[in-house]
């Protein structure tokens, strides 16, 4: 699992993106699996309400997916602002997990 220390602002910004993503990929077959994995990244980060999310190691790691696409964020700012609060909490959970056997 992946623990995220968020504002309510925050994770409403993240969670547009990823519906915006999720929109612009709509075309795309995926398999069952990767397609509930973004809806529980999109519903977590739509439903939290108190200062913390926790997704899947599986749905944490397809956020790079909505940083790495800037057309599906409300404008550049929004993105580096959800970026610099998430991003490192992702990286530093990242490399946890390789360094655990």
């Amino acid at each position: 699992m992946m623990e995220f220390q968020i504002s309510p602002e925050v994770a409403g910004l993240f969670a547009g993106a990823v519906a915006a993503f999720m929109r612009s990929k709509a075309d795309t077959v995926w398999l069952n699996e990767q397609a509930d994995e973004w809806n529980e990244l999109y519903e977590k980060f739509r439903d939290a309400d108190s200062g913390s999310v926790t997704v899947s190691y599986e749905a944490g790691r397809l956020m790079l997916w909505v940083w790495g696409a800037s057309s599906v964020w409300r404008d550049q700012l929004a993105r580096q602002y959800v970026k610099s609060h998430l991003r490192p909490q992702w990286q530093e959970q990242m490399r946890a997990r390789l360094r655990t056997p």
